[in-house]
């Protein structure tokens, strides 16, 4: 079950890792790429020791975005790129005077970017966090300039969520999708947009009501110019807005964000960040360098992100069935795909797939991040054996009675690809 993802050629995240198949006895090993897993806000200047990378990978971290290590200068950046390299991650360093360059010396970059390019652990470097759809012109010749002398590097670009204002973005977020595709031509797409809100702000258990549509936008894009897509994962409490996430929560983001199509996730925060202009809660370190207990819900999410993920990036999104639950904003959803004749039980949320050979499966999401779930698949046809994943490697099952059933733990997921 492979559909190759063209527009990831060339990133030197993806690396290829042996992977069993789930079918111990016939002996199968699979080649399959590393799911990428991202985090915003890496340790400071002076916490930038192999310790600390180590710490970062044995959370299940696949590549670090530079944050603050350009403040420690040359030195401290190519220490990141060495622990990164040391512990098996990726760095996607980050450097200001990049975008402070006038128009006129946009060739520099090439000068900016050398020290690091040659480095086995370098991925690409920041070039913008949230820009408007004013700014792509210019971020167009700054990736032009790039890819001069770094063709396999990553120019990485993160766009506003929708609830961005018409002033930040520029224009509708359909415009601002649309032309950064046009413009920037962007090897992925990758956005935030954090959904639970205080109660304060939208009651008890509210979640933002365009979460849902924003996924759905970024997911049509993302299908129809074949260009992967990430997106951040709220950590922390942030302002009198955004509440502090449990455990089900950050599972709920996550595989949600997978039933769309999702090709890669970042953690917003790893490091918690000071506060300013903006207060921030403690994400999956706090300010005084010590794990949260958001540390080990990520490090456990990641741990069933790496069993799963690398069999959903070979896939090709169909649309989501959202059962039971039609969310605000979008006008329709997927009523039913391959052999689900039928759905009952208990609120879902089904993202369809298929491969390149053809074959259909579905990754079932519990609607709830609070409540558990039971929900059964009718199947039509002669669907008889399925490869299935509910945590651990992926088996094959027997199909009895023509239905699935499908019982969930809060913000929890099955994955069912479908054999004749």
């Amino acid at each position: 079950m492979r559909r190759a993802i063209g527009a990831l050629t060339g990133i030197a995240l993806l690396l290829t890792t042996a992977a069993c198949s789930g079918q111990q006895d016939e002996g199968v090993e699979a080649e399959m790429k590393t799911f990428p897993i991202g985090l915003w806000v890496s340790p400071p200047a002076n916490e930038v020791t192999l310790e600390r990378y180590e710490e970062m990978r044995e959370a299940g971290i696949t590549f670090v975005t530079g944050f603050s290590e350009w403040e420690g200068g040359r030195e401290t950046m190519m220490k990141s790129l060495d622990y990164a390299e040391a512990t098996g991650m990726k760095v996607i360093l980050r450097d200001p005077q990049i975008g402070e360059l006038a128009d006129e010396d946009l060739s520099m970059i090439g000068e900016l970017t050398a020290p690091y390019r040659e480095h086995p652990a370098y991925m690409g470097h920041v070039f913008y966090d949230e820009p408007s759809l004013t700014q792509y012109d210019r971020l167009a010749a700054m990736k032009e300039a790039y890819k001069k002398d770094a063709p396999d590097g990553l120019p990485y670009v993160n766009l506003f969520p929708t609830y961005a204002s018409l002033d930040q973005k520029g224009g509708t977020y359909t415009e601002y999708l649309d032309q950064f595709i046009q413009k920037y031509k962007p090897e992925l797409i990758s956005y935030d947009h954090y959904p639970f809100l205080t109660e304060a702000k939208g009651g008890p258990g509210a979640i933002t009501e365009d979460y849902f549509y924003n996924l759905e936008l970024i997911r049509r894009a993302s299908t129809e110019h074949q260009l992967p897509f990430w997106l951040f994962i709220q950590t922390l409490s942030f302002n009198t807005t955004h509440r502090d996430p449990t455990e089900e929560e950050i599972r709920w983001q996550v595989f949600t964000s997978l039933a769309y199509g999702a090709k890669g996730v970042q953690y917003f925060t790893y490091w918690t960040p000071q506060s300013g202009r903006e207060t921030f809660g403690s994400g999956m370190i706090d300010l005084q360098g010590n794990r949260t207990r958001h540390y080990d819900e990520v490090k456990r999410m990641n741990a069933s992100l790496q069993e799963i993920g690398p069999w959903l990036m070979e896939l090709q999104s169909e649309g989501v069935i959202h059962f039971g639950n039609q969310p605000p904003l979008l006008e329709e959803s997927m009523q039913s795909f391959g052999p689900i004749a039928s759905i009952s039980g208990d609120p879902a949320i089904i993202g369809c797939f298929t491969d390149s050979e053809g074959i259909q499966s579905v990754l079932v999401v519990n609607a709830s991040f609070q409540q558990p779930s039971s929900t059964e698949l009718k199947l039509a046809g002669d669907v008889k054996l399925a490869e299935v994943w509910n945590g651990g490697p992926v088996q094959s099952r027997k199909i009895a009675g023509g239905a699935v059933q499908v019982e969930l733990a809060p913000g929890g997921a099955m994955w069912i690809a479908f054999n004749g």
